[in-house]
């Protein structure tokens, strides 16, 4: 499953936000996302307006959805949940809120949803635990695999394999490494979904901007991965006929 999170890339304007989804929508990626933060996150003055008013998400998922697309938020808002949990398809709970069991129980508890947690710079004492706490929704939370780091040495691919043996959940991989390429190497370890941050091509500085991928290179970037995943095959050998056409 790929998804692309448009985050808060929309800058707070709802037409760059519904461009974002019309250009996605070209793609092959799998799902769209957007963040929404907690209410005092909005009331920092350099963050107000990165917020979009409650009914373009509705609109929005109706437009993801009727291309056969799926349509997820990340959410730190637990007031918004009843309203969310009418048309979205998932959810994913931000790293930061993986340690504050109140938010995550009351996430849990009210969503019969599938829910992707972040585990971002967590120990795996601290997802143990986490993973403790949901155990009565178990089948319906999967794990994300993120390093919060541009640096290609800090990526840390074999924790995805780490991640599924330790907790047997499905892990996934979110890319916050400046080197796109980083994508294509983490299908060697089948991640469930892979998440890639998206933006457009203003020349400004994105709330999410250098992990981001620019939506003209989305197109080339969401066909490769679904066409290389093919390469992975099994994991044994079986004969077959030489494909390889003689070329004197």
């Amino acid at each position: 499953m790929l998804i692309a999170e448009i985050g808060l890339n929309h800058l707070g304007d709802e037409h760059y936000a519904f461009y974002y989804i019309k250009e996605l929508l070209k793609t092959k990626v799998d799902a769209i996302t957007f963040q929404i933060r907690e209410p005092s996150f909005y009331e920092r003055p350099e963050k107000k307006h990165l917020r979009l008013e409650k009914d373009f998400y509705m609109k929005a998922a109706l437009l993801v959805k009727s291309s056969g697309k799926s349509f997820g938020v990340a959410l730190s808002d637990l007031s918004m949940v009843d309203y969310f949990d009418q048309f979205v398809d998932f959810y994913k709970i931000l790293s930061k809120d993986l340690g504050q069991p109140e938010f995550v129980d009351g996430l849990i508890n009210k969503t019969d949803k599938k829910i992707f947690q972040s585990t971002g710079m967590s120990s795996m004492e601290q997802i143990s635990n986490f993973i403790d706490s949901v155990s009565n929704k178990i089948t319906n939370v999967s794990l994300i695999h993120t390093q919060l780091s541009y640096a290609v040495e800090d990526v840390n691919l074999n924790a995805i394999w780490g991640l599924q043996e330790t907790f047997d959940v499905p892990v996934s991989f979110g890319n916050h490494c400046e080197n796109s390429k980083v994508l294509y190497l983490s299908l060697a370890f089948k991640p469930s979904a892979i998440f890639v941050y998206v933006k457009g091509e203003k020349d400004i500085k994105y709330p999410d901007d250098k992990h981001s991928v620019k939506l003209s290179e989305t197109l080339e970037l969401f066909d490769g991965l679904k066409v290389l995943r093919g390469a992975l095959g099994k994991n044994s050998k079986e004969q077959m006929n030489n494909k390889i056409k003689d070329q004197t």
